[in-house]
């Protein structure tokens, strides 16, 4: 692998992409990418004009929804998610997903995450292929703890968020569609299943968001899928720091917010911008695609050293402190473990994601 990624995309998985960050950061802050047909904001002030200007959107006017998702229910539920939406109920959608989120961030988040790994650990000797499937199954099942989802058929829910993401990547062929159709369908019934019910977490959010039943199942299947691509970087990144002799103390918040500054999860975002947009004397056109490097931006020098892998702005993730509890969890009963790190990671390579670095360990993993 060349020692300076070729662009900002091709940096997300390169073995080294930071030195190339700060340096785009610092020479240019904000530009037009020829060959990706992309403006870049890669400066810390750039990229955080990029994401508070109204003009620049989550979703292409044209285009609310995903082209290859038609009008089934996935489209449907794709519009309703908060962090799809620009209409005028965005900012209290979003503050109630805020409070719900808060109510579980916390000891009961990270102790769910690390008994939950304990009993992983009891059932299955572990190797790379079983770190892979806890990092992706750790974030939904303590997601969906915290929500009282049914705990029957572990497995079944894992894979149900992952074939909803599955659907929704550009690249998803028909067959893909047609099981994120049916997996978001077995999902609603479960999130039916509980709403009758609902305590803590949920209730908060039944309570905000009622009668509106349609976008609180949406949203909650939309915390579920957040969470599985980015609580599986951010796990499989602690276990790599702490083969590399840099342990991340449980309780240690320092700790953790350097790892998401130094080693983040999702390095850039996108914006589209509905009407011309200046910043810095240059003019963004309408209709034009911006990518906002949120990882150059963090480490920008004329920046104030800042993570950013949650966002920043109107659309920045409100499951920080959650995402990074449940991480914590599952990390300490890894340790107690006591495993062989270096045999452990021996195989660590990137899943081919356009915007998340997520390490996948399996010697026989998806590398895809």
């Amino acid at each position: 692998m060349s020692a300076w990624p070729l662009d900002p995309l091709a940096a997300v998985t390169h073995a080294h992409p930071y030195p190339y960050y700060q340096d785009l950061a610092q020479r240019r802050p904000l530009y037009f990418d020829a060959g990706l047909g992309l403006w870049v904001a890669a400066g810390h002030a750039a990229a955080q004009a990029v994401l508070a200007a109204p003009e620049c959107r989550v979703r292409p006017l044209d285009q609310p929804v995903p082209p290859q998702l038609g009008d089934g229910g996935l489209a449907r539920t794709f519009c309703l998610w908060a962090r799809m939406s620009e209409a005028p109920r965005h900012p209290a959608l979003k503050a109630a997903l805020s409070r719900a989120l808060a109510m579980a961030a916390g000891e009961e988040a990270r102790r769910l995450s690390e008994s939950l790994a304990r009993d992983w650990l009891m059932r299955e000797p572990l190797n790379g292929e079983v770190l892979d499937r806890m990092a992706q199954g750790l974030p939904v099942l303590t997601l969906a703890g915290l929500l009282g989802l049914p705990a029957a058929d572990a497995p079944a829910l894992v894979t149900a968020v992952a074939a909803v993401a599955q659907a929704l990547a550009a690249d998803a062929d028909a067959e893909a569609l047609v099981r994120g159709e049916q997996a978001l369908t077995a999902l609603q019934a479960r999130v039916a299943e509980v709403l009758p019910r609902a305590g803590g977490m949920l209730a908060e959010l039944r309570n905000e968001l009622a009668p509106d039943e349609a976008t609180l199942t949406a949203n909650v299947i939309g915390l579920l899928f957040q969470s599985l691509d980015a609580g599986a970087g951010l796990f499989a990144a602690a276990v790599w720091h702490q083969a590399q002799g840099r342990p991340l103390a449980a309780g240690a918040a320092a700790e953790w917010d350097g790892l998401a500054l130094r080693d983040p999860v999702l390095h850039n975002t996108r914006r589209f911008v509905a009407r011309d947009w200046s910043y810095g004397g240059q003019t963004v056109p309408a209709g034009a695609s911006v990518l906002v490097v949120l990882a150059a931006a963090a480490l920008d020098p004329a920046g104030p050293g800042e993570a950013l892998m949650f966002g920043a702005g109107r659309h920045a993730c409100p499951g920080r402190v959650l995402a990074l509890e449940i991480a914590r969890g599952g990390l300490a009963a890894l340790a107690a473990a006591r495993p062989d790190w270096q045999d452990l990671t021996a195989a660590a390579r990137f899943r081919r994601l356009p915007n998340a670095r997520v390490r996948i360990y399996g010697k026989e993993g998806r590398a895809g």
